[in-house]
C-alpha cells in the first residue's frame, strides 16, 4: 500500500472544506491535481473516501473512518515542521509577526517598515499576513507576534497573551443616501437586514461576521438577505458608496476609512450594550521564554498606543 503524506494533507483539506477549488488554492494545485490525488490515494487504500458532485465533495462512512486516522498523522507531522520553522527562527533569532489587513495592521507595518522607531530591537524581523486565524496560529508556533483586530472576545484563549492596543465601542451603520433613505434620526436596524449587507471578514477582524448572523437571529429572527465579505474595509466602503449594500463594520469604521467615508451617512449603534466591541490588540503565546520575541511584542504595544490611543 502506497500512501504518500502529501495525499493525506490534501484529503484531510478536502474533508475540511468539501471544495476542490479551496484545497487547490491551499496546496497551489490544480482542480485537476488535486481530484487526481485523492483518486490515486482511494485506488492505493481500496476505498471510495468522497461522494463527488458539481458543488463538491462529501466524505463517506469509509472516508469519515479513514479521516480519524489521518488526522493524528497530519497534526503530528505539520506540529513538526511548525517546531521546525520556529527552532529555525529563534537559532536566526529572527521573529516572525503576522498582521491582520486593518487600518491599524497597515498604518503600524508601514511605520516599522519605514524606521518609525529608531531604538528597535535587533532582531531580524519579518512580516506575513493574518489570514484571521491568528489564535491557532500563534498556538501551533507558526508565527511569534501577532497585531490584530477581534469583536469582542474571538480568537482569545489559555495560551495566548494579550496587549491592548485600543478599544472602539458598538456597530457602525453606513449607507450611500442616494440608494438608501434611511432616516438616521430614526434609524431601524432589522430595515438593514432586508437588503445586502457588506461587512469586513476575518482578515480585518477576527468573529464580526459569525456574531453578526447570531445576534440578527437570536435578537430578531431574521438573518441578512445578503451578507457580502471584503478583504479590507476599504473595499466594503466602495461597495457601500457605489450602492450594492449597507456597510456593516464595528466600531468607528468612518474614522479608519477617512475619505473614504465620502457620500456615506451612518450611524454609530450598540455602543452602550457593546462597550469593548472592537479591539486591537498584540498578542503572543502566554508561555513565549525568547527575549526576541517578548522585546518585539512590547515595542509594537508602545508604538501602537503612541499611534492609535489618541483619536484618529
Amino acid at each position: 500500500m502506497d500512501i504518500d503524506l502529501n495525499s493525506l494533507l490534501v484529503f484531510r483539506h478536502l474533508a475540511e472544506t468539501g471544495s476542490f477549488t479551496e484545497t487547490g488554492k491551499h496546496w497551489g494545485m490544480s482542480q485537476p491535481s488535486v481530484s487526481l490525488t485523492i483518486s490515486k490515494l482511494e485506488s492505493a487504500i481500496g476505498l471510495v473516501l468522497f461522494e463527488r458532485s458539481p458543488t463538491g465533495a462529501k466524505l463517506t462512512s469509509a472516508g469519515s473512518a479513514f479521516l480519524s486516522h489521518a488526522n493524528g498523522v497530519c497534526s503530528a507531522y505539520l506540529e513538526f515542521i511548525d517546531g521546525i520553522r520556529r527552532l529555525d527562527r529563534r537559532m536566526d533569532h529572527q521573529v516572525l509577526v503576522a498582521v491582520d489587513a486593518s487600518y491599524f495592521g497597515r498604518i503600524l507595518r508601514e511605520k516599522i517598515e519605514d524606521g518609525f522607531l529608531p531604538e528597535w530591537p535587533g532582531s531580524k524581523l519579518r512580516f506575513c499576513e493574518s489570514d484571521g486565524r491568528w489564535g491557532e496560529s500563534l498556538e501551533a508556533a507558526r508565527c511569534d507576534v501577532v497585531l490584530a483586530g477581534r469583536f469582542l472576545r474571538a480568537g482569545l484563549s489559555a495560551g495566548i497573551q494579550e496587549a491592548v492596543v485600543r478599544r472602539e465601542r458598538g456597530i457602525t451603520v453606513a449607507w450611500n443616501p442616494s440608494f438608501y433613505p434611511f432616516d438616521s434620526e430614526n434609524f431601524s436596524f432589522p430595515e438593514v437586514l432586508r437588503g445586502t449587507v457588506l461587512v469586513p471578514d476575518r482578515r480585518v477582524v477576527t468573529g464580526f461576521s459569525p456574531f453578526l448572523l447570531r445576534w440578527c437571529e437570536e435578537a430578531y429572527g431574521i438573518q441578512p438577505a445578503n451578507l457580502i465579505s471584503f478583504p479590507t474595509e476599504t473595499e466594503a466602503a466602495a461597495a457601500c458608496r457605489a450602492g450594492l449594500g449597507v456597510l456593516l463594520a464595528p466600531g468607528d469604521v468612518m474614522s479608519r476609512l477617512g475619505d473614504g467615508s465620502e457620500e456615506l451617512v451612518h450611524v454609530r449603534t450598540f455602543e452602550f450594550l457593546l462597550p469593548e466591541a472592537f479591539t486591537v490588540a498584540v498578542y503572543c503565546r502566554s508561555d513565549e521564554e525568547s527575549k526576541e520575541v517578548l522585546e518585539v511584542a512590547a515595542t509594537m504595544t508602545k508604538l501602537g498606543r503612541k499611534l492609535f490611543l489618541k483619536d484618529l
